[in-house]
């Protein structure tokens, strides 16, 4: 699935999902840092993790990178609520690593609230968060993809109306 394609399916549908009698159900970011923590010593496994400051400089440079182009100004805005980033991609890791990370992650993800689940054909992608309806956000938005090895982390909030309009592009 095209990961655009998915995005905006995604941004269209997050406002369904949401309902106010459900009781407020976050991943873990703790059990999350302790698994990145843990595996980034096996071969194969990469990770790139970006803490307040790390993400306040990565803003920064975007912010002034092309200032008259609004698409970098949208992408710009939707991330002024981050405060943190962790990408781990486990593609070129052994097999036994890459079994012991999806059972791992699926763990750790399994009492945040399940957004999103994406299947095209053998591949599944899974996306989970926080709607917070009064403000029109999304909080920790974890994208995992296990058939394609690799678990995105975005910790802080998004504005649902920004993801909406960048996918849309």
């Amino acid at each position: 699935m095209n990961l655009k394609k998915f995005f905006l399916i995604f941004a269209l549908l997050l406002p369904l999902t949401a309902s106010a009698a459900r009781p407020a159900r976050r991943v873990s970011q703790s059990e999350l840092a302790s698994i990145v923590t843990e595996f980034r010593q096996y071969e194969g496994v990469e990770v790139v993790r970006l803490g307040r400051l790390g993400t306040m400089a990565v803003k920064g440079i975007l912010r002034h990178a092309d200032a008259d182009d609004p698409d970098t100004r949208e992408l710009s805005r939707a991330l002024r609520g981050i405060k943190g980033v962790t990408i781990l991609e486990y593609d070129d890791a052994s097999e036994e690593v890459r079994e012991r990370l999806v059972r791992r992650i699926g763990r750790a993800v399994r009492h945040g609230e399940l957004l999103m689940e994406a299947k095209d054909g053998g591949s599944t992608m899974q996306v989970f968060g926080f709607v917070d309806e009064s403000t029109g956000t999304v909080r920790d938005f974890v994208l995992h993809t296990p058939d394609s090895h690799a678990l995105i982390c975005l910790f802080g909030t998004l504005p649902m109306e920004a993801v909406g309009k960048l996918m849309a592009q």
